[in-house]
């Protein structure tokens, strides 16, 4: 199974990117709440780095733009593919646009999209902000994860 929100490009490529260590306790406490086995979940970048963007040095400096990020939904659903997900975890609906998700999709909505199951969440930020909304995403998971379980 997949997982993806729109600030994981730069979780996964910015060491000081705004708001990284609360996403990912975030994400420490889902999986550990979920209780799901280990290798079971992976997590895959709605958006990458804009190359024609990117800042002259190798990290940016105080003062200096970050850099800017740009979705590749090709990319994204190519490694899908190539991961073998049986489902894919959509965050938010920035990354539900990046991904070429239909227009129209809200959270908690369960859908096939290029041939693989899609479940849409509230993105991280919102739950973060919104805590109240955290068992009503669990138990919704919770559910969706017994259609993919093979046990």
């Amino acid at each position: 199974m997949v997982w993806t929100y729109w600030n994981l490009g730069p979780d996964l490529c910015e060491a000081q990117a705004p708001g990284k260590a609360q996403r990912s306790a975030f994400f420490r406490r889902l999986m550990q709440d979920l209780a799901y086995p280990a290798g079971t979940s992976t997590f895959w970048p709605a958006c990458l780095p804009d190359p024609d963007a990117m800042p002259a040095s190798p990290g940016p400096a105080e003062g200096e733009d970050r850099p800017r990020y740009q979705p590749n939904a090709d990319v994204f659903w190519s490694g899908v593919q190539a991961l073998h997900a049986r489902a894919v975890v959509v965050m938010g609906s920035v990354a539900a646009r990046a991904l070429g998700l239909p227009a129209g999709v809200r959270p908690l909505q369960q859908l096939r999209h290029r041939g693989t199951l899609v479940w849409v969440l509230w993105d991280v930020e919102f739950l973060l902000d919104e805590p109240q909304r955290y068992a009503a995403m669990l138990a919704f998971v919770r559910r969706a994860l017994q259609q993919i379980s093979r046990r």
